[in-house]
């Protein structure tokens, strides 16, 4: 079985194009369909944040599977399909898994050692998870991975020195609008982004916040957090009049505002400059407001200056979390070697039962007077003897599927053992997925 992680990240591809390949839960869920419908696939995870889509999938033939994959994701592009095209990245196996770890601990994040994506992760493995999408391998995969991510926090002060996109969006504010002190800002949407985005506002001393979502009683419960007012998400228009910031960050399909609802707000706010910041991913806001008088406009690219000024003691913590990826990478790739002899582990262990069932059985025959502690005595010891005799052949076979590099040779001695214990278990042994992935067997299609 081969593990694939295929997709494109803020470093290769531009928000124009992030944006077209972005999947809501809705198209989460029926990608992840269509892939494991096909005999190729047999596990896969769609992963769709702000900085980058990827898409994760087990699969029994490597090329096959990474030119499906791809074909899939590219889709999904209308505009700029070339440069889409030469974006997208293909790794395979030990890189696919280090890929992951990098990414659940913020080291491939636009800020490097955000927490978001720690959350985001979670939540698209549990949803893949909940509706049958991964199994045995990734279900192991996605687990480690939390954990991992968890640990990156918590052992290392890479979080504590990281700043979030919000935070980088009111630095950079300060710079564009000073002074905040004497600004109006509205923030539309109450999401994770905009939730820091107004903590950091206040921080700043802006002087009033007004919220505004879909659902409104989210707006107010943030109003009441920020001292600010709350209004209804058709009320966006007129608050535009009054603020001197917008910051957005709304999961929508298309623009939420777009240049006509903007244009003829000019002299009713009698000059006064107009910022946006758009964080959404697709865009929330139509790019050509930015082209009006007096209107300035900032996306996720724009933040890049900003974040790379605060990037130096983040990377001294994230060389500490690499050698720590490096360790699990090594962990897994164990792990997945001995899953070979997983059934025949596993008659040895009913093979042990049943022996252990039976002598039990024997034992209460010849003596049926046996209170319940002398029952509960010989279970317990003839478990420890049981336990005792079939550990060192599963930890035999365990050694021999993970350290013996001989094909040849591993298939020897394994079966050697299962004729030893009458095992009689299939032995499939996955060569493949020890293989380093062809990248020219994809030169067709831009990997």
């Amino acid at each position: 079985m081969t593990i694939l992680a295929i997709g494109l990240n803020h470093e290769r591809a531009p928000l124009t194009i992030r944006e077209q390949t972005h999947f809501d839960m809705r198209e989460k869920k029926e990608m992840e369909l269509q892939l494991i419908s096909n005999p190729v696939i047999k596990e896969c995870l769609v992963l769709s944040t702000c900085n980058r889509t990827e898409i994760y999938a087990a699969a029994d033939n490597l090329c096959l599977a990474a030119k499906l994959v791809k074909e899939k994701l590219l889709k999904k592009v209308t505009k700029h399909y070339h440069t889409a095209e030469k974006a997208v990245y293909v790794k395979a196996n030990d890189e696919a898994v280090a890929h992951l770890f990098s990414v659940i601990c913020g080291l491939d994040s636009l800020v490097i050692g955000e927490a978001q994506i720690l959350g985001q992760v979670k939540r698209a493995f549990f949803d893949s998870q909940e509706s049958g999408h991964t199994g045995r391998l990734f279900n192991r995969l996605f687990q480690q991975a939390i954990t991992i991510g968890k640990r990156a926090h918590t052992q290392t002060a890479v979080g504590k020195q990281a700043v979030s996109i919000s935070y980088a969006a009111i630095q950079m504010l300060k710079q564009k609008t000073p002074p905040l002190e004497r600004k109006k800002a509205l923030l539309i949407g109450a999401g994770t982004m905009n939730k820091l985005a107004a903590r950091h506002l206040k921080e700043a001393g802006c002087s009033q916040l007004f919220f505004t979502n879909r659902t409104l009683n989210k707006a107010e419960e943030l109003a009441a957090v920020h001292n600010g007012n709350a209004a209804p998400l058709d009320q966006c228009l007129q608050l535009l009049e009054q603020v001197d910031v917008v910051i957005c960050s709304i999961d929508k399909a298309d623009y939420l505002l777009n240049k006509a609802d903007v244009i003829n707000l000019a002299g009713k706010r009698k000059e006064r400059p107009l910022t946006f910041i758009d964080l959404g991913v697709p865009r929330n806001i139509d790019p050509k407001i930015g082209e009006l008088d007096n209107v300035h406009l900032y996306d996720l690219d724009h933040l890049n200056d900003i974040i790379a000024s605060n990037r130096q003691q983040r990377l001294r913590e994230a060389n500490k979390i690499k050698q720590l990826i490096a360790n699990e990478v090594n962990e897994f790739h164990a792990w997945r070697k001995t899953l070979p002899v997983t059934p025949l582990i596993q008659e040895l262990q009913e093979k042990a039962s049943g022996i252990k069932a039976e002598a039990i059985k024997h034992i209460q025959n010849k003596s049926p007077g046996l209170s319940e502690k002398e029952k509960q005595v010989i279970l317990k010891y003839t478990e420890m003897i049981s336990n005792q005799l079939i550990r060192q052949p599963i930890l035999m076979l365990k050694e021999i599927a993970s350290q013996e590099e001989t094909p040849e040779k591993k298939v020897e001695y394994l079966k050697l053992i299962s004729r030893i214990f009458e095992l009689k278990s299939e032995l499939k042994l996955d060569f493949e997925a020890e293989q380093a992935f062809p990248h020219h067997l994809l030169k067709d299609t831009g990997s």
